[in-house]
């Protein structure tokens, strides 16, 4: 009996040996797949007639927005951690009927002249730089497609005709980006007769964010429909504009030089720690980059001869090139540039030449503000950049 178990073993030994390539699997493999789209189906392609981008949320059917020019502006809202609601819609109609219309969609673009962080460590930041003479560069944005594509939403009949044919047309009439060369407009969507009110039309909108860190400047909008053959629509395409904001805050509302001795400059050094009032931090809350400025008076350390009696310094950041010195009411712009939601420490320090008197106690004001500071410049205008 052992004799035929052993040629059998052998005989299944050899026939493993022999088996498809296929039947060898192991766990971790990766194979190809592929797919061939058919031809589009039959049938008139949808049309995207006009668009818009206003005020969101959509089911306010505001149709405003932030400013009297043509177009849509949106205001930043300046403050950390927030967000605007703006809504695109558009008015989609098919020849083949409103019902072979499957779904409408828009994809949003960052501005194409700004970028922001996170820059590339092998191009650092100038130093005195974010001029058009020496600018500092980005990786993120220049045209990058913003967040996911939106499906929109088909408002129902009356929302839809009061929003656009009512708010829109009565109120900020200069808003929407029509198709064409005319042949569409408020009288041929909007008559008693028009499409909305015949229901050969609909109005769809979508809700989309801008964060509070989000680069002011011109973003594209592009929407388009698909019918339920998977034909595609034309492609309207307009601008909205997300208006600048330089803005800032801060932990503190003092600056505390405490025991100062003569001729010894004194330091305040703060962190990135936001709340910790006793060591100063700012940061970015608008979506500008921007300087911070600083004026000091005297204290009523006054002068002698006419030469101020003590000076001061300040910094934005901790590196040391960046500490910027200036006399009583003297204004004076800090490096480092405050970037988009950057959070920094803030570093001040006085140096007394002279006391006037026997006084020990001396107090003053500090006044701080910002302003506006180049964006990053896209990559693709970096000579010496790979």
């Amino acid at each position: 009996m052992k004799k035929p178990i052993c040629w059998l073993s052998i005989i299944s030994l050899v026939s493993m040996l022999f088996l498809p390539a296929a039947a060898m699997s192991v766990q971790g493999s990766t194979l190809d797949t592929n797919l061939t789209r058919s031809g589009d189906g039959g049938g008139a392609a949808p049309i995207v007639k006009a668009k818009w981008e206003m005020n969101g949320p959509y089911s306010e059917l505001s149709g405003t927005d932030d400013s009297d020019s043509a177009g849509a502006q949106f205001n930043a809202p300046g403050v950390w951690g927030t967000t605007t609601t703006y809504s695109v819609c558009a008015i989609v109609t098919d020849p083949d009927g409103v019902s072979d219309i499957d779904n409408v969609y828009a994809d949003i673009y960052y501005p194409m002249d700004k970028a922001f962080h996170p820059e590339d460590s092998s191009n650092p930041d100038q130093i005195n730089g974010g001029t058009d003479s020496l600018p500092d560069y980005g990786l993120s944005g220049c045209g990058e497609q913003y967040g996911d594509e939106s499906r929109l939403v088909k408002l129902s009949k009356t929302d839809g005709y009061n929003l656009f044919c009512d708010s829109v047309r009565n109120n900020n009439n200069d808003l929407p980006t029509f198709y064409g060369d005319g042949e569409y407009d408020y009288n041929e969507i909007c008559d008693a007769d028009g499409e909305l009110m015949k229901e050969t039309a609909y109005v769809y909108c979508a809700d989309r964010d801008l964060t509070w860190e989000d680069p002011a400047g011109t973003y594209k909008v592009e929407v388009f429909a698909l019918d339920k053959a998977g034909v595609f629509s034309n492609l309207l395409v307009n601008n909205f504009e997300y208006l600048p904001l330089t803005a800032y805050e801060l932990d503190f509302n003092s600056v505390d030089y405490g025991s100062v001795k003569l001729n010894t400059h004194k330091r305040i050094s703060g962190d990135i720690d936001f709340g910790t009032a006793d060591k100063p931090t700012v940061r970015n809350t608008g979506n500008t980059r921007l300087y911070m400025g600083i004026e000091q008076d005297d204290m009523g350390l006054g002068t002698t001869e006419g030469d101020d009696n003590l000076r001061y310094d300040a910094r934005v950041g901790n590196n040391e090139e960046d500490w910027k010195n200036f006399y009583p009411y003297q204004k004076r712009w800090l490096e480092d540039i405050l970037d988009l939601s950057q959070t920094e420490e803030m570093d001040f320090s006085i140096l007394v030449y002279k006391f006037p008197s026997t006084d020990t106690s001396y107090t003053g004001d500090m006044t701080l503000d910002a302003k506006f500071a180049n964006f990053r410049h896209c990559y693709d205008n970096c000579p010496s950049c790979e």
